[in-house]
């Protein structure tokens, strides 16, 4: 096993708090079999964008050249179309450029499963319907930590860091991100979901938001987002309905392209809108300074 898989691939002990979390949520993503699959095509293309990531402003605008860098494991000889987790490779593609622009900062952003986000997260998202309980069907969830130097700088254990979520709910936000490679077929359900969390004020019956004594308004803020490739031929215009479905999410809509007024807006625009409390400096300034420091690396060891 070679260079940086086989870092992310070793337990996050004895690593910073949020770093740690970091170092585990990387690893789930370089086990994906599809992320491997189609890791050594896009990490030559990213190396070549970014100048093997030595490029602050290629870095930055690298996220509008995603779908770009997506779409080049069809010439590959490994079509999108044939990859039944096509739309999974997208979801860890996102998650490493998400984590590698918010590296040293107070945010993370991880697969969505039991083995990785907090429980207090997860138990907050969970909808109640007529008795019967269902998590939100997003990809990824966004965590943006409080000014807690505990949080921040002790040393990552998983249950410790539970339980100082727990206890600083009102200084955490949180960001559910759903990416789907198809965007005409899949916009209907982040609108539903965001709907939902929206309305979470409206009192019924039938539907509660949070279980186990947590809901979402304990937190700072909660945000769902929508980011897609997207694939397919078809033009999307402003007056497209997929557009028209998610044109209000509370977190933005966002493709691997650059941004299209009135369509979608393209990915680095969610640090500033998403992340902004995660930075000390404007994001740029950040990225320069990981690329200063040796704090930023590409997808090939």
């Amino acid at each position: 096993m070679r260079g940086s898989q086989a870092a992310l691939e070793y337990p996050a002990k004895g690593k910073k708090m949020i770093e740690g979390l970091r170092q585990e949520a990387m690893a789930a993503v370089y086990r994906m079999r599809t992320f491997s699959l189609c890791r050594e095509v896009w990490g030559s293309a990213i190396s070549d964008i970014t100048r093997d990531m030595t490029d602050p402003k290629a870095i930055y605008d690298l996220g509008s050249k995603l779908a770009e860098v997506f779409a080049l494991t069809g010439s590959a000889g490994r079509d999108q179309s044939s990859l039944s987790g096509g739309g999974a490779a997208w979801e860890g593609l996102i998650c490493w450029y998400l984590n590698t622009v918010l590296t040293d900062t107070r945010a993370v952003v991880m697969k969505q499963s039991k083995a990785l986000v907090p429980n207090v997260v997860s138990n907050a998202m969970t909808i109640t319907y007529k008795n019967v309980r269902t998590n939100t069907e997003s990809d990824l969830t966004g965590i943006v930590l409080p000014r807690n130097q505990e949080l921040i700088n002790g040393i990552y254990e998983r249950d410790r860091f539970n339980e100082l979520i727990s206890q600083n709910l009102r200084l955490t936000s949180v960001h559910s991100i759903q990416c789907k490679t198809n965007w005409n077929d899949n916009a209907q359900i982040p609108m539903l979901w965001d709907m939902v969390y929206q309305f979470r004020d409206v009192k019924s019956h039938s539907v509660k938001i949070g279980v186990d004594g947590v809901d979402l308004d304990d937190f700072a803020d909660f945000t769902y987002s929508f980011v897609t490739v997207p694939t397919g031929k078809k033009v999307v215009k402003p007056n497209s309905m997929q557009v028209h479905r998610v044109h209000s999410l509370s977190g933005g809509n966002y493709w691997g392209r650059p941004s299209q007024n009135g369509v979608a807006e393209s990915i680095p625009e969610i640090f500033k809108r998403v992340f902004k409390h995660a930075f000390d400096l404007d994001v740029r300034t950040h990225i320069k300074n990981l690329v200063d420091n040796g704090r930023i690396r590409g997808l090939t060891p």
